[in-house]
């Protein structure tokens, strides 16, 4: 499944300009930045194959006072990502990928504006 996590998280890292986590560093990080979540992952079989959905969880932060950096930055990502013809991975194929969920709310004392995007990935493993 790391596969499926490095080809998500590569995606994003050429088509955002952005800073991309899978850890964010403490009291050194700039804003704006995206995080990308561990996937949830599920079975999806069949009888006769073995495929899986996972659900990817992306994250933006911002401290602009409003919600248009995050917004425009979720918008973004959307675009990289949903239904995006994904390469398949050495030991993976994708069969699609397409955004859930999506909100911005704000964090805390109101500083901070975060953007939570799910996306749904379906693939199975690649015939041997």
């Amino acid at each position: 499944m790391n596969e499926i996590y490095a080809a998500i998280y590569s995606k994003l890292d050429t088509d955002l300009t952005q800073t991309i986590y899978d850890h964010v560093p403490e009291n050194e990080t700039a804003f704006p930045f995206v995080v990308l979540k561990p996937l949830e992952n599920n079975n999806n079989d069949t009888d006769t194959e073995l495929g899986f959905i996972s659900t990817a969880q992306i994250e933006v932060y911002s401290r602009y006072r409003g919600s248009k950096e995050a917004a425009t930055i979720q918008g973004l990502i959307y675009a990289s990502l949903h239904r995006a013809a994904m390469t398949d991975t050495e030991s993976y194929c994708f069969s699609t990928i397409q955004e859930t969920f999506s909100t911005i709310t704000t964090e805390g004392a109101g500083l901070t504006r975060v953007s939570v995007q799910r996306f749904t990935v379906i693939f199975e493993n690649k015939p041997s």
